[in-house]
C-alpha cells in the first residue's frame, strides 16, 4: 500500500442466469471449456428445497478467551500472521513480516506457537508487509517461507532456522524499475527442477503522490529453488498493480486461470484473468478483463477476490470487492454477473460519495440455506481522507444486505467467518481500528476493537479493545490439535508516533474446533482465496 500523506500508513450464473438477470458485464465469448453440468436454477435453494434449511441455528453465548502468550518486538507490523509447523512438536507456529517503511528496514519472524518465543528472525531492507506462504524449497523436511514487501524485497528463507535460501536480485536486466512485492502463490514446477515456482505481482510506487502518473506493474513467475526470474509480464492496460494474484480453477475439468487486478487508489483498472502459459511467454496482452472500471471513476481493483460456489452448480464463482465500493458476484461458468451490491447506496449519510475497500470479503454460512454468504468492510471517504466505515453482511443467494453497521472506526483488516459456538452457523470476527483516524483537526487516536457478530441472532459483542492499530488480518486455528480454537492477532504502533513496536498475541478461545473453518485467515483458511465449505 501507499503511504498516507498525512503521516499515517494504510496498509494497507450461467446461461440461465443471463436470462434471469440483466448483467452489466457480458459473458466471455472466446473458447473456454465448461463441463456438461446442469445449469442451476435461480435463486438457489428456494423455500421448501432440501438445501434451504441446512444451516439453521440456535443463538449461543459469544466465545471468551484467555491469553496464552504475548510476543513483542521493535518494528511495526502490517503483515498478517500465518501458521505452519516448524519445530516438529505438533503445534503450529506463526510466521509474519515486520518493518518500518521510512527506515527502509524489515524482517521475517517465526514464533513458537506453544509459547510465543522467537524461533528466528531474518532481516530485510524494506518493510515486509505481505503474508508468508510455505513450501519445501531446500530439500529438508521442514516447510520453507517466501515473503515480500517494500523496496522490491522478496526473500525465501529456511523454515528450520531462517537462513536465506535466495533473495530477489533487483539488479537483473529484466526491467529497469522494481516496486513492491505482494502475497503470492506457489504453482507447479515450470523448469523441471522438482521445486514449485512462485507466482507474484510487483507494483505500486509509494514515492509518488496520489495523482502522479504511475508506471505499470508486473506479474512474475520466479524459481522457487533459486529466485531466478522465469517470466515477467507487464499489465495489459499499463496500470499499476497492488493485488495479490490468485489461482482460479472453477472446476477440476476446467483450465487453471490466474486472476490479477490493476489500478489503485487514484487510477482506474479492473480484474483480469490470464494463464500461467501466457505469463511464461512474458506477454499477457490477451488477458480478459472480467470486471470493468466505472467510466470516469479513477479507482482500481486492489483486494483479492474470494472464491466459492455461489450457484451450487459445482463450478466455483468469484466475489470481487472493487475500490469504488462495489461487491460483485461473478459466475465462474462464464463470468456473467450474478448480482452487485454498492456500499455507497446503503450509507445513511446521503452525502457519502466514496466507499473504498482494502480487504477481501469473508465467506461463510450466515443464513439457513446452503448458499455461502458474504461479510465485508468499506471505509467512507476517498484516499487518503476517511471519516468512518460500514460493515455489511450480504445474502449470497440474492445480494441483499441483511445486516450493517456504520461506525467511526477504520476497517482495513479482512473479516473472518468461523463457527465458534457449535451450532450450524458461522460467526463473524472483525477487527476495526481507531476513531476518526484521518479527521482534519483532531489528533490521531490509535486503538483496535475485536467484535463477534453472532449471525443467528445478529448480535454484536465486543471481544476486546486494545491500544495501537491492528492492520494485519488475524488467524483462527486449532494450533495444538486439542479440539479448541485459538486466535492469533497483531497490533502495531502508528506512523505518527516516534516509537515502533509490534505485538503478536495468542488467545485460547472457549470454542470447539468445528468440522471446517469457512474463512479463518487472510485469503481464507488455506491462504489461497478459496472458501472452505462444509
Amino acid at each position: 500500500m501507499r503511504t498516507n500523506y498525512r503521516g499515517v500508513a494504510i496498509l494497507i450464473a450461467v446461461l440461465l442466469l443471463l436470462v434471469v438477470f440483466e448483467p452489466s458485464h457480458e459473458a466471455i465469448d472466446e473458447p473456454r471449456y465448461v463441463p456438461d453440468l446442469p445449469i442451476p436454477t435461480h435463486p438457489p435453494c428456494p423455500l421448501g428445497s432440501d438445501c434451504a434449511t441446512v444451516h439453521t441455528c440456535s443463538p449461543g453465548p459469544p466465545p471468551e478467551f484467555t491469553t496464552s502468550w504475548i510476543s513483542t518486538g521493535s518494528n511495526r507490523m502490517m503483515s498478517s500472521p500465518y501458521t505452519v509447523e516448524l519445530t516438529g512438536d505438533g503445534v503450529l507456529d506463526i510466521v509474519v513480516g515486520t518493518g518500518i517503511e521510512g527506515d527502509v528496514t524489515g524482517s521475517i519472524i517465526a514464533l513458537d506457537g506453544s509459547n510465543g518465543t522467537l524461533l528466528w528472525e531474518t532481516s530485510a531492507t524494506g518493510e515486509m508487509f505481505a503474508s508468508a506462504q510455505f513450501a519445501h524449497l531446500d530439500g529438508d523436511d521442514t516447510m520453507d517461507v517466501i515473503l515480500g514487501g517494500r523496496n522490491h524485497q522478496l526473500l525465501a528463507v529456511s523454515g528450520t532456522n531462517g537462513s536465506i535460501i535466495w533473495q530477489f536480485d533487483s539488479d537483473n536486466n529484466e526491467r529497469n524499475q522494481w516496486y513492491q512485492f505482494y502475497t503470492g502463490q506457489f504453482i507447479d514446477d515450470q523448469n523441471q527442477d522438482g521445486v514449485q515456482e512462485w507466482l507474484t505481482s510487483n507494483g505500486g510506487d509509494p514515492t509518488k503522490s496520489p495523482t502522479a502518473p504511475r508506471d505499470n506493474g508486473y506479474l512474475m513467475i520466479i524459481s522457487g529453488a533459486t529466485g531466478e526470474i522465469l517470466a515477467v509480464a507487464d499489465t495489459p492496460d499499463g496500470r499499476e498493480t497492488y493485488m495479490s494474484p490468485i489461482i482460479f480453477q472453477p472446476h477440476p475439468l476446467m483450465e487453471t486461470e490466474i486472476l490479477f487486478g490493476t489500478g489503485g487508489e487514484t487510477w482506474d483498472g479492473g480484474l483480469w484473468t490470464t494463464s500461467i502459459d501466457d505469463i511464461m511467454t512474458g506477454d499477457i496482452t490477451d488477458a480478459l478483463r472480467i470486471v470493468d472500471p466505472i467510466p470516469g471513476v479513477a479507482k482500481g481493483v486492489m483486494a483479492p477476490p474470494s472464491i466459492t460456489d455461489m450457484t451450487l452448480d459445482g463450478i466455483q464463482d468469484l466475489i470481487v470487492s472493487t475500490f469504488d465500493g462495489r461487491l460483485i458476484a461473478l459466475d465462474g461458468r462464464n463470468y456473467s454477473e450474478i448480482w452487485t451490491t454498492d456500499a455507497k447506496e446503503y450509507a445513511s449519510d446521503e452525502t457519502v460519495t466514496d466507499a473504498e475497500s482494502w480487504s477481501s470479503p469473508a465467506i461463510g454460512y450466515f443464513t439457513d440455506d446452503a448458499v455461502p454468504d458474504l461479510f465485508t468492510h468499506y471505509v467512507y471517504g476517498a484516499f487518503p481522507m476517511y471519516t468512518g466505515s460500514t460493515s455489511l453482511l450480504i445474502d449470497g443467494a440474492t445480494g441483499e444486505v441483511l445486516w450493517m453497521e456504520e461506525t467511526n472506526h477504520t476497517s482495513f483488516t479482512s473479516p473472518l467467518a468461523v463457527n465458534m459456538d457449535g451450532d450450524g452457523r458461522d460467526e463473524v470476527l472483525m477487527i476495526r481500528g481507531a476513531g476518526e483516524l484521518f479527521s482534519e483537526n483532531e489528533a490521531y487516536i490509535f486503538y483496535n476493537t475485536a467484535s463477534i457478530l453472532n449471525t443467528c441472532g445478529m448480535n454484536l459483542t465486543n471481544l476486546y479493545t486494545r491500544d495501537y492499530m491492528s492492520i494485519g488480518t488475524p488467524t483462527i486455528a486449532d494450533l495444538d490439535s486439542d479440539g479448541d480454537l485459538e486466535l492469533i492477532a497483531t497490533t502495531t504502533t502508528g506512523y505518527s508516533t516516534s516509537s515502533a513496536a509490534w505485538t503478536v498475541t495468542r488467545m485460547d478461545l472457549n470454542a470447539s474446533t468445528p468440522d471446517y473453518l469457512s474463512w479463518a485467515a487472510y485469503l481464507g483458511t488455506n491462504f489461497d482465496g478459496v472458501h472452505e465449505s462444509g
